[in-house]
């Protein structure tokens, strides 16, 4: 079923799970992402970023598509906007009926943040529409950003801007980055750091964004410090690409 990712992310905050949000660049990896979760039983949020859209999967063909394998299933699926970065980007993504929208107003001022995120709740949830907002910066992984402590988020910023905003999710930075990590780096997360993150947001739904490569361990240990959502991208078209080469040999 297609639904928004705000009572996927509720229950799974409430029941100390997370929920993978995966990236999906085409029909094939929408089908083959749906489908595992229908195998298993488990919710499931799939992402598509602005620039993805751009150059490959326009919602005007991934959008019908989606709801369609969706609605072929009872396990609760949502689609979400990933790193929206302006309200031309939001507009778009729900005129094309995405159920879900992430908005990164990382880059501004925490005032100017707050400002452009509580505009953007206003109007999602006006239409039943859930909305993740950022508050510290997720940078690089090339770059190794995710070890610039200076760009983690701080509890005391977190509980405010989830207050102010509204938001039904929060993504935060805790040592890890987009994209693809320099061989043999495995980031290093802050636990202690997200403990208190959830604790000063009185246990909100919290997302952690630039979850590829970061190794199983850290992954099942940032749940057990309250991760609810999951992002990954560039392992599944790691994936992607190794099953497409092997078939064709």
């Amino acid at each position: 079923m297609y639904v928004s990712m705000k009572p996927i992310l509720e229950h799974a905050a409430k029941n100390g799970y997370a929920v993978m949000a995966a990236n999906a660049l085409n029909m094939e990896m929408a089908r083959a992402i749906i489908s595992a979760a229908d195998e298993k039983q488990a919710p499931l949020i799939i992402i598509l970023g602005a620039g993805a859209m751009a150059k490959h999967s326009t919602p005007e063909l991934m959008v019908p598509m989606i709801r369609r394998l969706a609605e072929e299933t009872d396990v609760p699926i949502a689609l979400c906007l990933d790193h929206g970065k302006d309200i031309c980007k939001v507009a778009y993504a729900l005129h094309n009926g995405f159920s879900s929208i992430m908005l990164d107003g990382s880059q501004y001022s925490m005032e100017e943040n707050i400002s452009k995120t509580k505009e953007i709740v206003e109007i999602c949830h006006s239409i039943q529409v859930g909305v993740e907002g950022e508050i510290g910066h997720v940078g690089q992984a090339a770059a190794l950003d995710g070890r610039d402590e200076s760009l983690y988020t701080r509890p005391e910023d977190a509980a405010y801007f989830a207050k102010e905003t509204g938001v039904d999710c929060l993504a935060v930075a805790i040592g890890t980055a987009h994209g693809k990590y320099p061989d043999g780096f495995v980031p290093h997360i802050n636990f202690e750091l997200l403990k208190e993150i959830k604790k000063a947001t009185g246990n909100m739904p919290i997302a952690l964004h630039g979850g590829s490569g970061s190794g199983d361990e850290n992954i099942i240990a940032a749940v057990k410090a309250g991760i609810n959502k999951i992002n990954l991208a560039t392992d599944l078209q790691e994936a992607a690409k190794k099953g497409a080469t092997e078939a064709a040999l």
